[in-house]
């Protein structure tokens, strides 16, 4: 193994990735996200994780299956209308 080259793009299991891009990987596959576009995905994930948070309270608190499908009914993680990235 050596160097070939520092700050190009590659292509990594058929997907390419240019430098200043991150790459999240996990048990359902991989995704990439824009250099351009990291601080709105950072305030995506921030705002994600407060929504999470209140509903894992909001399910510790729960006392009947009504009460826990209502706290997790009607949810999506679809871009709402008029929200960026």
């Amino acid at each position: 193994m050596a160097v070939q080259a520092v700050n190009v793009p590659v292509s990594v299991a058929g997907m390419d990735v240019c430098p200043g891009e991150i790459v999240h990987m996990d048990e359902n596959g991989a995704c990439k996200f824009p250099a351009d576009e990291l601080e709105a995905v950072l305030a995506n994930v921030r705002a994600l994780q407060q929504e999470e948070e209140a509903r894992m309270s909001a399910l510790q608190g729960a006392g009947t299956a009504a009460e826990i499908r209502a706290i997790l009914s009607g949810h999506s993680y679809s871009r709402k209308e008029g929200q960026d990235v």
